[in-house]
């Protein structure tokens, strides 16, 4: 039982790995992009009177920062898990 708690609990936190990297990689695409958003809208509210072109990089720009905002949330997420697996996985270790 105790070695397949150890094996189902390493298996979890190499999961926790492989998926943070993953959103690591994405998230900061996310940052870069919602940062070139921003800066578009910016350029174009000083050259533009084209209202539709403005609405749009209005709403790109903000749609971009809730999902930078999912992001952080995300973060948070994984470690609070990443932290209860260790803590599951530490707490096992010294009931043996």
């Amino acid at each position: 039982m105790s070695l397949e708690t150890d094996t189902t609990l390493q298996k979890s936190l190499d999961a926790i790995d492989r998926i943070r990297k993953r959103i690591y990689i994405t998230g900061w695409i996310v940052v870069a992009v919602t940062i070139g958003m921003y800066a578009r809208f910016a350029y174009l509210q000083r050259t533009t009177d084209d209202l539709e072109r403005l609405l749009s990089a209005a709403v790109s720009a903000l749609t971009f920062l809730i999902v930078w905002a999912a992001f952080a949330v995300i973060m948070c997420i994984m470690r609070m898990t990443r932290r209860i697996l260790r803590a599951i996985e530490l707490s096992s270790r010294a009931l043996r």
